[in-house]
């Protein structure tokens, strides 16, 4: 957990989040002006507001009601107030709510349980049953005072990386991950749900059997999928609707990689408006991703559901959804063998914008994208998604 403080008067904007801070007054400290957060996400904050803030140091037990650490949810007494802290991606918050879920059923509808998360993926958890209340982070020391206990999923033995991420959440709460069998996303079907993209679905769709959500980008773009994958699906079945992120094109038409234009293509809109990609994939039929926010998302609704890996690997990723095929890239590079383990961010940034966005394999062959993934033979694709269609197909009911 960090600490920060404003070295002179100023507005962060942060994660969705916009915060009015003042120094600290040693003679009357507000606790309005001191941020809490994980202290990962506070790093990356003062790297690049440490002209306005400052990390402070102080023994939070010693503050006259301060929240302790959860302890084991047996030990919780009742009508207790619990926060639970965790930034990070779509995927990353989603993972947190069947840790949520064992949480309410043990502690029962008199505790009080809220989350602190980044500021736009609020409305993921504004209907989920299982919480009483949504704030952003960073989070205030005043808001922390509310609690009686928090909960900080800290990887203090290392062992996020060889774990689900579910069963890490979980074993963070005090719970045996064996024991728990319900694993799924927590996500209500309707919770985000943007009339206008629904409509536009709704009047492109007529006339085609399914309707297929195609997401070819990834938020690490090492994962984005080359417009010959891309055509492969509405080019071999023309009787489906393929919705594709219109940021697919506007990305890559700049440099000439575009995919074939088909009847059966239809570019969505929903960049910066999350309520709309959640309809989007809640409207859909099957989806084919590479990217992990829409599998958990999709996961949530047991919606059948392809997912390309390259990089990374599946083991530890889908095993607890069963409506998700996984496609692994089994790639022996000149460089590199799959999955790497790279990323743009930890491998190639560092900090920086203005590496190329690409990993060596695809340089050393010259090559734009990630030569793992477009190693995926097109008949494991089709095959793959003849499986999906195969299965129970469920629609939300916004």
């Amino acid at each position: 957990m960090l600490f920060l403080a404003a070295t002179k008067p100023c507005t962060l904007n942060v994660y969705g989040a916009t915060l009015s801070l003042e120094p600290i007054n040693q003679a009357e400290v507000n606790p309005a002006h001191i941020l809490v957060m994980e202290g990962e996400l506070g790093r990356r904050i003062l790297k690049h507001e440490n002209n306005k803030i400052k990390s402070i140091s102080f023994d939070a037990s010693l503050i006259p009601g301060f929240p302790k650490p959860l302890p084991p949810p047996n030990q919780v007494p009742p009508k207790s107030r619990i926060l639970i802290i965790r930034a990070g991606g779509i995927g990353d918050v989603l993972m947190s709510t069947p840790a949520i879920r064992q949480l309410r059923q043990q502690l029962g509808a008199d505790a009080h349980i809220s989350i602190a998360c980044f500021k736009w993926h609020e409305t993921l958890f504004e209907k989920n049953p299982d919480l009483n209340e949504v704030c952003s982070q960073p989070l205030t020391l005043g808001q922390m005072l509310e609690a009686d206990f928090f909960l900080i999923f800290e990887d203090k033995d290392g062992t996020m990386a060889r774990t689900h991420m579910i069963d890490f959440y979980l074993k963070c709460a005090g719970f045996d991950p064996a024991a728990v069998t319900a694993k799924t996303p927590v996500l209500t079907p309707g919770a985000l749900f943007a009339p206008d993209v629904a409509a536009k679905l709704e009047k492109v769709s007529q006339g085609f059997e399914k309707t297929i959500y195609l997401n070819g980008l990834a938020s690490d773009r090492l994962r984005d999928i080359s417009p010959q994958m891309m055509s492969v699906l509405p080019l071999h079945f023309k009787e489906h609707l393929f919705v594709i992120p219109k940021g697919y094109a506007d990305r890559y038409t700049k440099d000439g990689l575009e995919i074939p234009d088909t009847e059966n293509i239809y570019y969505l809109d929903t960049k910066d408006d999350l309520a709309g990609y959640v309809t989007a994939l809640e409207a859909c039929d099957v989806l084919i991703t590479t990217d992990t926010s829409a599998y958990h998302i999709a996961a949530a609704w047991q919606k059948p559901t392809v997912v390309f890996f390259g990089s990374i690997g599946s083991d530890i990723r889908t095993s607890y959804y069963p409506e998700v095929i996984a496609i692994e890239a089994a790639y022996q590079g000149q460089t590199c063998s799959a999955p790497c383990g790279k990323s743009m961010f930890s491998e190639f940034y560092e900090g920086r914008t203005d590496v190329s966005p690409r990993c060596p394999e695809a340089k050393h062959l010259q090559k734009f994208f990630s030569p793992c993934l477009d190693s995926i033979a097109v008949e494991t694709i089709i095959s793959a998604f003849k499986k999906a269609l195969a299965m129970k197909i469920l629609r939300g009911a916004p």
